[in-house]
Formats: C-alpha cells, structure tokens, sequence
C-alpha cells in the first residue's frame, strides 16, 4: 500500500463530521470526501487479506480475498439496495466489470507497451479468463433475454435467482481451480528481445502471484509476518469504516444528482466503480510499466470475473431479504459494452503478445461507453 493513501484516511473521519453539520446542504462535500475515504480503506482490507494468507493458507485465503477484497462493492451494494436504487446497483456492477477490463487493463497495456514496445503473456491462463468472462456476460444475458418473455416479475426474480447460484458455484469451481492447478502447473511466457533476461527471476513469482492477482508480499525484502491480532484489528476496522463511508456515499447520490445533474447511473457505472477499485488499479498499472504484462492481466481479468460471478450474484441473494429485490436483467446499453468488453478481450488473448496500441483501444471502447452513459437523462 503506497504511503500517500495513508494520508487520505483523514476523509473517513472528515465525511461524517460534514455529514453531521451539513447534511443535505452539504451533499457534494460529503459524496467527494467519502468517495476518496474507500480509497485507501480498500487498500487497507486488501492488506489485511493478503497478510492474514500467511495464519490460513492459500485456500482460506483465497476465500477471504474474494469476500473482503470485493467488500467496498458489496457494502455499496447493500446500502443502495436499502435506499432502493436499483439502478445504480446494476449499473456499479456493470461499471467494476467493464472499469476493469477496458480501462485498467487497456492502460496497464498502453503504458507497458509503451515502455517495452511488444510485450508476452500466457495465452492459455488469457484463454481461461476470456471463457470464464463469456460466462459471465451469459448470466446476465440469457436472464435479460428471459425477461423479454417471461413477464411476471416473480418468475423472473427466480430466473436471477437460479442464475446466481449457478455463478457462485462455477465460481468456486474457478478458484478452486486457481488454488490447487494453477500454482503447480503455470510456467513463464517465451520472451524474446528487452523482456528476455526477466524470464528467469519472474516466471516463477508470476505464477504464485496471478493466483490472487496482488503480489505476495512474502515476497519483498525484509517482509516479516504480520502480528495476526494486528492485521484482524486492521481489518475489522477498515471494514467498519468502509461501511460508514459507503453508506454515506450512497446517501448523497440522489441530493448530488440533483444539485449537479449527473444520472445515478453514471455515478454508478464510471465513478464508484473506480473509486472502489482504485489501489488494484494503480497495483496493475504499476506492474505493467515491470514488464509483468501477465499478472495485470490476470488482476484486471481476475477483478472482473469476481463481481460477474460472485458480487452480483451475491447482492442478488441479500436483495431477496430487502423490499427491493435485485435481478441480472440489464439495459441493453449496458449488454452491448459487456459484449464489447469480452470480445475484445478474446481477441486479445489469441496470440500472447500485445502493443501499446491494443490498450489504447481498449481506453477508447470504455470512454465512448462513458460518453454515453454521461449523457443519459436523470
């Protein structure tokens, strides 16, 4: 976790206070302030599972990254089923899916190429993500064409419903996968020119790593093991304070909209998905200008298939316990751009090797989607 996101858990304590003395009047300050507070909270959680890996195993741990490293989209999640805003719920889960595959990945993409010029990645563990994001895309396809002849509403609460079980299963499957075949199979991608003398001191480290997406920090000098009631402290408070913040956030969206006339789904589609996933986002970033092309893949693509396949099916489930019940019936603006974003990253991950400018035309897709989603009424 960088030093500077330390600086900004001062929002969390700045959001409720303005929310305390302002309420209303204030909605703006107070949106901004807990939208920059999950920032580092995020990071915070995502520390806090990695290290807690150390006392459980990679299995355990598996588990608790997927649940606590998605933890600020689900609280979001909840609270905005609370507020009964439908809407933004499916539209931040369309949102983190798309954030990541088109805008992450086309970034870590441009700026590596960039740097390397031609850079090499595991067409077979890409093959594996591209398939596992059509599946994703079909669970909210195949619902949302159901919806088109199924009219009852209590039917098609129980089509999501099945779906959903259906994606948490197969991604259990998936992680079970990553934890017993992955790590013991995964050899590095043939490099040639610049990228060649890295082949040996990263082949190894790629593969440990891709498993979670996030490196091991067992990996850097002078890591020693987390004191365990530290980091369950650290952990218990970084989602204590997620969930204040996250409920404040959702509380200003509808005074926010209103005072600057943004659309709710635009808040929900391009601006928490980022803010939610802001510390992944700079750690795929970061990893591609290494040179380690794979393993930002496998954060952007890993990120995605977690909130197709586990978070939205999850809120699903919550939501039949709220008076607002969610499903996996989207817009079909929103089933053209995941469409789109799976598409693209098939094709990308034919060959196993890729330039700067396959990433700047993932960054173009996901602008020209944001362009529209701008520009949708309130």
């Amino acid at each position: 976790m960088p030093r500077w996101l330390y600086f900004l858990l001062i929002m969390a304590v700045v959001a409720p206070i303005v929310q305390l003395v302002g309420g209303t009047q204030l909605a703006l300050v107070v949106f901004i302030c807990s939208a920059i507070a999950l920032v580092p909270l995020a990071a915070l959680i995502g520390r806090a599972t990695e290290d807690l890996e150390y006392y459980v195993g990679p299995i355990a741990g598996g588990l608790l990254n997927a649940t606590f490293g998605n933890a600020p989209e689900i609280i979001i999640g909840i609270f905005a089923l609370r507020e009964g805003l439908i809407s933004v719920v499916k539209a931040s889960i369309t949102g983190s899916i798309i954030s990541n595959a088109l805008l992450v990945l086309g970034t870590a993409l441009a700026l590596g190429g960039w740097r390397w010029g031609k850079q090499y990645f595991n067409a077979r563990d890409a093959g594996q993500y591209a398939a596992m994001m059509v599946l994703a895309v079909a669970g909210f396809l195949i619902p949302s064409a159901g919806a088109l002849i199924i009219t009852d509403s209590q039917r098609a609460q129980s089509v999501s419903v099945a779906v959903s079980i259906i994606l948490l299963l197969i991604y259990g499957m998936y992680l079970a996968w990553h934890i017993f075949h992955v790590r013991s199979e995964r050899r590095g991608p043939k490099r040639t020119g610049k990228t060649q003398k890295l082949v040996q001191e990263t082949s190894e480290r790629d593969g440990e790593e891709a498993t979670t997406g996030r490196e091991d920090p067992r990996k850097l000098d002078g890591w020693r093991p987390p004191d365990l009631r530290f980091t369950m402290g650290m952990l218990l408070v970084a989602t204590i304070g997620t969930a204040i913040n996250s409920e404040l956030l959702v509380g200003a969206i509808e005074p926010v909209t209103q005072q600057i006339g943004l659309s709710p789904v635009f808040i929900g589609i391009v601006i928490i998905p980022i803010v939610g996933n802001a510390a992944e986002h700079s750690s795929a970033i970061y990893i591609a200008l290494r040179d380690r092309i794979d393993l930002s893949m496998a954060i952007a693509a890993g990120s995605s298939i977690q909130v197709a396949t586990f978070v939205a099916p999850l809120l699903v489930l919550i939501s039949l316990f709220t008076a607002t019940p969610l499903t996996l019936v989207l817009q079909p603006l929103e089933l053209a751009v995941l469409g789109l974003t799976t598409v693209l990253f098939a094709f990308l991950s034919l060959d196993g090797e890729t330039t700067w400018l396959a990433g700047a035309q993932l960054v173009a897709i996901y602008i020209m989607a944001c362009v529209v989603f701008f520009f949708i009424p309130g």
